[in-house]
């Protein structure tokens, strides 16, 4: 499997950046070609449809702040660290970063990833939009977030292993 993935990448580090107008039509399409990236760029490791959610989440979450500004989407891997980063930019008030701040300072108060998911679902109305899409990147993705915020603009980080076992949890395996 090693050889595989050094063969693919050559041994180094993968980015993809990409630019875009904060379009709502394009997120889908960006899913999927992250998720095809993926398997292309990291064969074996089985991790594409986690890190297309991440930047799914990660992009619906920036487009209605943009304000018509761009978004910045950048993927890296690194599969001799065996780590990966998402992280979406986009502009952003000091009060939307404080709000997200807290947000994800509030979300690790709860240590296990899938109880605070499972709260978040029980706390988000069925009727609005939003809400769980950092929860579902920390728990089905297996990535950690942070948080970054400079001349106007939020990074909103998701990182972890390249490698990951699959969730268990009562009842079955979720992967």
């Amino acid at each position: 499997m090693k050889t595989e993935r050094k063969e693919a990448t050559g041994g180094h580090t993968i980015h993809l950046i990409l630019r875009m107008k904060p379009v709502w039509v394009f997120i889908d399409e960006v899913r999927r070609f992250v998720e095809s990236f993926c398997a292309c760029a990291i064969p074996g490791a089985n991790r594409e449809a986690q890190l297309a959610l991440a930047v799914h989440e990660l992009m619906q979450n920036a487009i209605p702040h943009a304000r018509g500004d761009d978004v910045d989407l950048l993927l890296e891997v690194d599969p001799a660290a065996d780590r990966v980063l998402v992280s979406v930019t986009n502009v952003c008030t000091d009060d939307e970063y404080n709000a997200l701040r807290d947000r994800i300072e509030g979300m690790y108060r709860e240590r296990d990833a899938l109880a605070h998911y499972v709260k978040s679902m029980g706390q988000t109305p069925t009727s609005s939009r939003g809400g769980l899409g950092l929860p579902r990147v920390r728990f089905e993705a297996q990535l950690d977030l942070s948080v970054k915020y400079a001349g106007g603009r939020v990074t909103v980080e998701a990182s972890g292993p390249l490698r990951v076992p699959a969730i268990q949890v009562s009842g079955g395996k979720y992967a």
